[in-house]
């Protein structure tokens, strides 16, 4: 699912930067007189060229604000698409007998407990990334054969593989935020 918004995403991305470049493109010529409208000199008024300068300061300033508005809708969007929680590249552990502070790579944390979730009767990906440090919480997206009780592969994960890393690691807990979802049935072709 979340592939498929992104995709969304980008795709609507690319269509709205493609038309307000053709669109900026497409004014900066017709205003450098490259093309359209033929410059004529007519006869005004002082009168009506000073209302005109009126009204062009107020389009600019209307055309000013609503650039910024853009420009702050564009921010909250953006905003949107970044991940939450950013990942964590490297854990430290409290003091060892040979040392005073012990690093970990959170990769090598991260693989090691989605290769033991993959071990779980039931699952059939899975991969996790560390988003916080203290207390240590690990996000785990886990693919799951279709009709697989997804409680009992809960608590399945929540057993073994978070028993051993804990031990591990000689932590008191580490929190497990753990996405399920089953994988897709294999398309069935008719001949």
């Amino acid at each position: 699912m979340r592939r498929r918004i992104d995709r969304l995403n980008r795709g609507l991305l690319v269509v709205v930067g493609l038309l307000l470049a053709g669109l900026g493109t497409a004014g900066l010529l017709r205003g450098a007189g490259v093309f359209g409208g033929e410059s004529r000199d007519l006869v005004v008024s002082p009168w009506l060229r000073a209302e005109a300068r009126e009204r062009q300061a107020l389009l600019l300033a209307l055309l000013a604000l609503s650039g910024i508005v853009l420009l702050w809708l564009g921010f909250c969007w953006l905003t949107a698409q970044l991940p939450k929680d950013r990942s964590v590249a490297k854990v430290t552990l409290g003091r060892t007998e040979h040392a005073t502070r012990v690093d970990v790579s959170a990769r090598a944390i991260t693989d090691a407990l989605a290769a033991d979730v993959r071990r779980v009767e039931g699952v059939t990906g899975a991969s996790a990334r560390i988003v916080r440090e203290d207390p240590l919480t690990i996000e785990l997206d886990v693919s799951l054969e279709e009709g697989t009780d997804l409680n009992a592969a809960g608590e399945a994960i929540a057993g073994r593989p978070k028993r051993r890393l804990v031990e591990a690691l000689e932590l008191p807990d580490v929190e497990l935020r753990a996405k399920l979802k089953l994988a897709r049935p294999a398309s069935r072709k008719v001949a």
